[in-house]
């Protein structure tokens, strides 16, 4: 084929790929002309998810007839007029892509009237570079545009996209990101007639935090601490979850710079950065934090999308924002409290008769059978009674079986690891990792052999997740039942969970809640449960398993290795660590150089 010049139908409509994905993009670009042009108020209209309709009013500054043409003509826009404007940018729109872009997959109408005229006026968007009708119109100062029947004229887009519940979910979320970004502007969404979302102007901190709240959820903020630092040129603002809210998945961090939601590696990097001691590298921070700095210092024409910015001062940003979290979070000590979560039935010992020591001269001893099987009962353990559980030595009769390949107990090591003995000597073993994957497998095991039994609260809980969550839990309460996780919507904002997997034991249920919801919803399309059933599963594990600073008897602790030895893949945990490391005798013996 030779080669030829594009007809320009064609070439808004590649470019559209780069501004149009779903309506959700849509709903992006013309939430950002609409703050631009200094809006108020902005209503968002969506039927069938914004694939039939999607519908933007505001009351800012508002279009003359003369400007309407240029609105909808490619590279026109009136944000910049030189490379010195670009580089400091200040606006969230600047390439004068998006309304021509949008008419060339749609049919599009911009309707427009300034504060100052008397007559409104409106332009149908036609996809090409000729000049498009512009007629008298009937419109409150302000602009509307109206988006019908998106890709109608690129029909073969249409195959990628979701489900009408889906793609609204999407647009939803551009709504609460921006609304977010914005607390001086009013907010109105509705859906398929339905009010879905209404926000006032939030001026004051309470109606800030009242907005916040509302986006994201009562917990957020309830676990939220709020920090305000400044520092060459740069303010700080906004707030940080502590430590024992961390999610499941990275769904709940929203930085802005200049009010411009951002996605910034090194920024992302300064934040992590900040819990690095507080927080395990599986969990994910929540945040919502605001950056404002010069224009100049932040190149927001790094990405087509303007998904992307880049800094040019990278390092100075990187080490203020590390610094500000991380104080921010040393004055509330750094972490939460450890939850002490009683364990399974399973682990409880099973009493046994009192015995007397076997050689002269030892202290009075307690002997306790464990619960744990015929052969693992005839082992004891041997205690003085002056001797803390936790530094007690097995030292085990003659006629005892043969050592199971983890060992017994030994001790316990800050709350965290089994000391133990086996035949080669000194096994380690992380007890939550171990544990996790001992309930992920019986998880699994019930649920495929149809005996996966829910337990109900003794009182249901009730809790915030936020609206878009909540979506979710009802959508998919059939399937999350089958799971044994029982929830209703309580509210808007609220789910009930009524009950939970008996193999769970007690758990916290408000967050193990939050992390399904986090992860069903970072996933698209119909069959989502059944794609996702051992991720749920796992993250239920997880959630159940014992914590770090939990302290358990010895009887508790070979009840886990126990546990251990029976399950497949014990070796590692749900997340791919290592739940347990062998030393044997022979290394031992040349640290400690015995031979030599």
């Amino acid at each position: 084929m030779s080669i030829r010049v594009l007809p320009p139908q064609l070439i808004s409509q590649i470019a559209a790929g780069e501004v149009v994905e779903r309506p959700a993009s849509v709903v992006k670009e013309l939430l950002e002309n609409s703050l631009d042009a200094g809006a108020g108020h902005i209503r968002v209209d969506l039927e069938c998810g914004g694939l039939r309709l999607i519908r933007i009013r505001d009351d800012g500054r508002g279009m003359g007839r003369e400007e309407l043409p240029l609105a909808l003509a490619r590279h026109a826009t009136s944000k910049i007029a030189s490379l010195d404007e670009l580089e400091r940018v200040a606006s969230l729109g600047f390439r004068g892509e998006a309304l021509p872009s949008i008419a060339s997959v749609s049919d599009l109408i911009l309707t427009s009237r300034p504060h100052d005229a008397d007559e409104a006026f409106s332009a149908v968007g036609v996809g090409d570079d000729d000049p498009p009708p512009v007629r008298p119109a009937s419109h409150p100062p302000g602009t509307t545009v109206e988006v019908r029947d998106l890709f109608a004229r690129v029909p073969a887009r249409r195959k990628f996209l979701r489900t009408e519940a889906t793609e609204f979910r999407h647009a939803h979320q551009v709504v609460r990101r921006i609304a977010a970004s914005r607390f001086d502007v009013a907010f109105t969404l509705r859906h398929n007639g339905k009010t879905v979302l209404e926000l006032a102007p939030a001026t004051a901190a309470a109606e800030r935090e009242d907005r916040v709240a509302r986006l994201f959820g009562q917990d957020f903020l309830a676990h939220a601490v709020a920090l305000s630092e400044t520092a060459a040129g740069m303010q700080l603002t906004g707030w940080i979850a502590t430590p024992g809210f961390s999610r499941s998945r990275a769904d709940l961090q929203y930085s802005y710079v200049n009010q411009r939601l951002i996605q910034d590696r090194l920024f992302n990097h300064a934040v992590r950065a900040s819990y690095q001691d507080v927080l395990h590298n599986q969990r994910f921070p929540a945040y919502l934090l605001y950056l404002s700095m010069d224009p100049a210092g932040v190149d927001v024409n790094a990405h087509p999308a303007k998904a992307e910015v880049r800094f040019r001062a990278s390092r100075q940003v990187h080490d203020f924002v590390h610094q500000s979290l991380k104080q921010a979070l040393r004055a509330q000590g750094g972490h939460d409290q450890a939850h002490h979560v009683p364990l399974p039935t399973s682990f409880d010992p099973a009493p046994a008769p009192r015995h007397e020591a076997g050689t002269a001269g030892s202290s009075p001893i307690r002997q306790r059978g464990l619960g744990l099987g015929e052969a693992a009962a005839t082992y004891a353990f041997q205690q003085p009674a002056s001797t803390p559980a936790t530094a007690v030595a097995a030292a085990p009769p003659d006629e005892a079986p043969a050592t199971p390949r983890l060992g017994y107990a030994l001790a316990q090591l800050r709350g965290i690891y089994i000391l133990a003995e086996n035949a080669q000597g000194l096994v380690l073993v992380d007890m939550h990792a171990g544990h996790e994957r001992v309930l992920y497998e019986r998880l699994k095991t019930a649920l495929g052999e149809g005996r996966l039994i829910s337990q109900p609260l003794l009182v249901p809980e009730v809790v915030d997740v936020g609206e878009a969550a909540a979506d979710v839990a009802e959508q998919a309460a059939t399937q999350l039942a089958a799971l044994g996780v029982e929830l209703d919507r309580q509210d808007p904002n609220r789910v009930t969970v009524r009950a939970l997997p008996t193999l769970l034991g007690e758990v916290d249920a408000a967050a193990l809640v939050r992390d399904l919801l986090s992860d069903l919803a970072a996933e698209d399309g119909p069959g989502r449960i059944a794609r996702m059933q051992d991720e749920l599963l796992a993250d239920m594990g997880c959630r159940a398993a014992i914590k770090a600073g939990r302290r358990l008897s010895l009887a508790e602790m070979n009840a886990l290795l126990r546990d251990m030895e029976g399950t497949e893949r014990a070796g590692h945990c749900n997340h791919g660590r290592p739940t347990w490391v062998q030393v044997d005798i022979a290394d031992l013996d040349r640290i400690f150089m015995r031979g030599q």
